[in-house]
């Protein structure tokens, strides 16, 4: 029989899984799995459990939202050998697994974690650490990270809008020189992302439908500081249009990317908190993770 390890948070999505486990087991066992559940302890627990019995396992499940799959991909890519992953999301936005295709009930979610379409995904090394669909800086990345757990379990998405509307009277400006084959500049931005996804906090990415999750590149939005609550709108109608020709906000796609400043800048990672840095490089890995998918990732435009 094959062996399976699943790595379950219990706290993420306001205890979504309560009740849902035998119901996820029962789709593991039917698909041939015997089952291993370990039940998260904390703060990067995932990560030391993935990396530490990634050899014993034919597949790992990761049940938990866009942090805890973080931190299971992590250990992974710091593990010797890297099984097929699946994903059961219980998270508030679950970002990663819409791009997937993966089902928000947990019996379907489970249902495709155990089964045979797989896909190999490009992963991105964020300097020494790790990040499977967005690195950012600026206005509002402090709020996935800073929304406190109990508040998030009481109001779900409506958490991080609460959040969001306190940041926008505190929206700072960053001055970043940015390198990579595609373009140099030295500007001021208020927000920066490089991402591998077809949504940012439960919002459809700016090209959502040109981008590939296996093609080696990422998809760098840098938005450029607004003066008044006009230009805010602007910027967000051209984001919301898919404008990617506008002068707010520079678009461009890369597999390999530098972001340098004298000031510290703080950076999230899968809306987890990535640290406060004056210099980041970010490489995007490859296809180096096999994960079992609801669909087949649509390829980028031409």
């Amino acid at each position: 029989m094959k062996r399976m390890l699943w790595i379950l948070n219990p706290h993420a999505g306001r205890g979504a899984m309560s009740g849902k486990i035998i119901g996820c087991v029962t789709a593991f066992q039917q698909a041939g799995y015997d089952v291993t559940i370990y039940i998260t302890q904390g703060a990067q627990d995932a990560t030391r459990v993935a990396r530490e019995r990634a050899g014993e396992f034919d597949r790992i499940v990761c049940a938990g939202g866009d942090g805890t799959l973080n931190e299971v991909i992590t250990g992974l890519m710091q593990a010797e050998t890297r099984p097929v992953l699946g994903y059961v999301p219980a998270g508030t936005t679950n970002d990663f697994a819409f791009s997937l295709g993966i089902s928000k009930v947990p019996a379907e979610a489970a249902v495709i974690a155990a089964g045979d379409t797989l896909q190999a995904l490009d992963i991105g090394r964020f300097n020494d650490r790790y990040f499977n669909y967005i690195a950012a800086f600026g206005a509002f990345t402090e709020v996935s990270y800073e929304t406190p757990q109990q508040t998030k379990n009481i109001f779900g998405r409506a958490a991080y809008i609460i959040e969001g509307i306190k940041a926008l009277t505190n929206i700072k400006t960053y001055h970043i020189r940015v390198n990579s084959a595609e373009t140099q500049m030295e500007d001021d931005f208020i927000y920066g992302m490089v991402t591998n996804t077809v949504s940012v906090g439960g919002f459809k990415t700016i090209r959502p439908d040109g981008v590939a999750l296996d093609d080696g590149l990422y998809e760098v939005l840098l938005i450029y500081p607004v003066e008044n609550p006009m230009e805010l709108q602007w910027l967000a109608n051209d984001l919301l249009t898919h404008n990617v020709e506008s002068n707010r906000f520079a678009y461009f796609r890369t597999s390999k990317i530098s972001f340098s400043s004298d000031d510290e800048v703080t950076w999230t990672l899968d809306g987890e908190f990535g640290g406060a840095l004056h210099n980041v490089q970010i490489t995007n890995c490859s296809r180096a993770i096999t994960f079992a998918t609801g669909k087949e990732p649509e390829g980028k435009e031409s």
